[in-house]
């Protein structure tokens, strides 16, 4: 599943293991949980209708959201991630072979968590279904 398979390829990555640790989570992000942190969830995946069945190559759209107890925090885990998936082309994450990867979006926003600062990445992401 590439949510996984994205999820391990973040904690194997030095320079976000060395921000976030193991702290790198799905759909929510628990109340009181250590921070900084990640939360990795898709948002949508399109995939393309041909004459002889469906395209295995898919397009996701990933929202990878950084957590931290104060701004600096938070963008220093967004900017990791963004130069972790700059250019990025034809990597295997697991079993799941992502052709590309690029930031489509990326901004602020206040958590309903009094005093932390969240910072959301959407990323397109090209990988070939199985």
């Amino acid at each position: 599943m590439l949510e996984t398979d994205l999820r391990n390829f973040l904690i194997a990555a030095p320079t976000i293991s060395a921000l976030v640790a193991q702290r790198i989570y799905g759909l929510i992000r628990e109340p009181n949980t250590p921070l900084p942190s990640i939360n990795v969830q898709r948002a949508h995946t399109q995939r393309q209708e041909l004459f002889c069945g469906v395209a295995p190559l898919a397009d996701a759209s990933m929202q990878i959201d950084s957590f931290g107890i104060d701004g600096d925090t938070a963008w220093a885990v967004a900017k990791a991630l963004r130069l972790l998936f700059q250019n990025l082309t034809n990597v295997a994450m697991g079993p799941t072979l992502v052709q590309k990867m690029f930031l489509a979006n990326e901004f602020p926003m206040v958590d309903p968590d009094p005093g932390i600062i969240r910072v959301v990445q959407l990323y397109n992401v090209w990988y070939l279904e199985d």
